[in-house]
């Protein structure tokens, strides 16, 4: 059997894992949404704040991205490496394999951009993101594990403790994560050193995004209840888990319901709302990052398309004359 083979079979696996513990969580849950009322209290300056720092997030993502290409000799203005970063956001939506990976390498090429430069940078992106989140999510958890699991404290605090390690470890572990990278997206990308600088871009920038995902979300949580019961900490592994796990689910469009059911399932866990609350925060939460991600997109895609066409139209005309 190919080893690629295995790997889709692993994948798949630990998808159905993924999705099996959602579900028994949620199970737990559903006793608690029938049984307390849904209380809300909507504020919309509060509402604003959260897509604002969504927004700069956005803009945190994308610097790291310019910095990682300006390590490797590839420079790229701050709204053309916009436009590759939400266009290419848009494949998350499309199920299956990273295509969101291989769109920004492909757009990152067409810009000028060398082939291993925009590749590696967009695997790595990748990589670091999760490496990154799972860290902080551990980091920020540890703390409230033992309420989730009796005696989970300690069992957090490592797994965190590895994470970073591994982090670390990445200047010296790259060679062999890209050729695992370069079979799972189908490039050519060649076995090298990766400078060290680059990872460090990555690393900062994806811990910063991570935190700021979290403010974010509690800003939400407020615009929606009125109040967020609970430190930043605790938002920010929430969200930082759930976006995680709905990556893993690699079958499903931008993890859509895994990433929203292990939210729901997780903020009344840890004792920052009720489930019907958690039910509604989790699909608000869906519903602000979509359209924040789609929107620019879709945005820079049209702004894109019409010069193009105005770019064409004189072309057309001298050759009619």
């Amino acid at each position: 059997m190919r080893r690629s083979t295995w790997l889709r079979g692993a994948r798949l696996a630990l998808s159905i894992v993924v999705l099996g513990f959602i579900a028994w969580a949620l199970r737990a849950q559903w006793t608690a949404y029938r049984a307390h009322p849904l209380e809300t209290q909507v504020s919309v300056a509060w509402l604003l704040a959260a897509a604002a720092v969504y927004l700069a997030t956005y803009a945190v993502l994308i610097q790291t991205w310019r910095l990682m290409l300006r390590a490797w000799d590839a420079h790229l203005g701050f709204w053309r490496s916009a436009h590759i970063w939400t266009v290419s956001s848009l494949y998350r939506y499309v199920p299956g394999t990273l295509w969101q990976v291989g769109a920004m390498g492909v757009m990152a090429e067409r810009e000028g951009v060398s082939g291993f430069a925009a590749g590696g940078t967009a695997i790595l992106s990748t990589i670091v993101n999760l490496a990154a989140g799972v860290t902080i999510a551990l980091a920020t958890a540890w703390r409230a594990m033992d309420r989730l699991a009796p005696g989970g404290r300690p069992v957090a605090l490592a797994l965190a403790v590895a994470a970073a390690a591994g982090l670390a470890l990445l200047p010296v572990a790259m060679p062999a994560v890209m050729r695992l990278a370069s079979r799972l997206t189908g490039r050519e990308l060649p076995s090298v050193q990766v400078p060290p600088r680059v990872i460090g871009y990555a690393v900062v920038g994806n811990l910063i995004a991570w935190g700021m995902y979290g403010l974010a979300f509690q800003c939400l949580t407020h615009g929606i209840l009125g109040q967020s019961a609970g430190a930043l900490p605790d938002y920010i592994a929430v969200y930082t888990a759930s976006y995680v796990l709905g990556y893993v689910v690699l079958f499903l469009p931008a993890g859509l319901g895994a990433a929203d059911a292990s939210m729901a399932a997780a903020l009344p866990a840890l004792g920052l709302m009720s489930a019907p609350q958690a039910a509604l925060v989790a699909v608000a939460s869906r519903l602000l990052r979509t359209v924040l991600e789609v929107i620019p997109g879709f945005l820079f895609a049209a702004v894109d398309a019409v010069r193009r066409r105005g770019s064409s139209h004189p072309e057309s005309n001298a050759s009619s004359r």
